[in-house]
């Protein structure tokens, strides 16, 4: 099973299928669903297939996680999932991980995003030594482009997608395990 991994602001524990109806209903939501799910509006099937992917990635240490804090049990879901079979056919793409990450309404602008990315990053860099960790934005999804940059992420393409064009981002593990041992 995956690890509980400490944040700052709380905590993130594994996705499980008790989470299946707070899960549906974050992604359900039109802020939410806009850019992660193409607006749009996905199934219950589809999230117990998603959850039940997550689970299999345990053993992996890939996954997603749940974010609680003091105030929200379920703030969201961050992980690192491997890229799904359309986003691999893209240049640069194939093989890659690349980051989840959902917010309910309630915590966004906090910094929040930005920690629990943080949390992942660092723990996928300790589990998936030669990781490649990319990710494709759709080119209107400003938060996340800010999302991307901040925790260190740099822009390599840019493709069609199904709703927007993308921007692909990659991370260098290097310069990021760099980056947080200097914080250490």
């Amino acid at each position: 099973m995956k690890p509980i991994l400490p944040i700052r602001s709380g905590r993130l524990r594994p996705l499980t299928d008790n989470d299946t109806g707070e899960l549906l209903d974050l992604l359900r939501l039109p802020e939410i669903r806009r850019y992660l799910c193409d607006d749009r509006i996905v199934r219950k099937s589809e999230v117990e297939h998603l959850i039940e992917e997550s689970i299999q990635h345990d053993i992996d240490g890939l996954g997603l996680w749940v974010i609680e804090t003091d105030a929200h049990s379920f703030s969201g879901i961050v992980g690192m999932m491997p890229v799904s079979t359309a986003i691999a056919e893209l240049p640069g793409m194939k093989g890659g991980i690349e980051p989840f990450v959902a917010l309910a309404p309630q915590v966004q602008r906090q910094g929040l995003a930005r920690e629990a990315m943080a949390a992942i990053l660092e723990h996928t860099v300790s589990m998936q030594e030669t990781a490649h960790v990319v990710a494709a934005v759709d080119a209107p999804n400003m938060r996340s482009h800010r999302l991307m940059r901040a925790t260190g992420f740099g822009p390599f393409a840019m493709e069609k997608g199904p709703a927007h064009d993308l921007v692909l981002y990659k991370l260098s593990l290097s310069k990021h395990r760099l980056r947080s041992d200097v914080g250490h």
